[in-house]
């Protein structure tokens, strides 16, 4: 009897262990998962080119390579926020009542390094489309101090 009973608590001991090993499996593997998401943040204020904010800016990014696309509207203090989007080359198109498109063709997001983008309007009329094909600034992040790097598929 006493026999019987040892091994049914030992059994519930064995199974209770390995279910508590089991879930720190579980949630480590989700903890790497998650790390190896590598998203990244593009914000920015939209100005004229008195250096005034511009409310009301529609902002829309869309990814070079991929199937993506975000739209924002810049905030009473011209702010924009992109924010958790994949790492790429993507095109940034912004419009505003009384000024004229504002086209840039080609921007880098690197992984975990946001970008600041101010973009400048000039005064005209919104069939008028002002493009920019390349930016003069160099990858640096000067928000903090994360280090970020694109790969493409291939190289992972």
């Amino acid at each position: 009897m006493k026999k019987d009973q040892f091994l049914r608590d030992r059994f519930r001991l064995q199974i209770g262990f390995s279910l508590i090993v089991l879930w720190l499996v579980v949630l480590t593997c989700a903890g790497v998962a998650l790390a190896q998401a590598g998203r990244t943040t593009i914000k920015g204020v939209v100005k004229d080119q008195q250096g005034n904010v511009v409310p009301g800016a529609t902002i829309n990014l869309t990814s070079v390579d991929k199937n993506f696309a975000r739209t924002q509207v810049s905030s009473s203090d011209g702010g924009y926020t992109f924010s958790a989007i994949p790492p790429g080359a993507y095109k940034v198109e912004v419009e505003a009542n009384g000024f004229k498109k504002f086209l840039l063709g080609r921007v880098e997001a690197l992984v975990d390094t946001p970008l600041n983008l101010d973009i400048n309007l000039e005064v005209g009329s919104i069939s008028e489309t002002v493009t920019i094909t390349s930016a003069a600034e160099a990858a640096l992040n000067t928000t903090d101090a994360t280090i970020g790097n694109a790969f493409e598929n291939q190289r992972i």
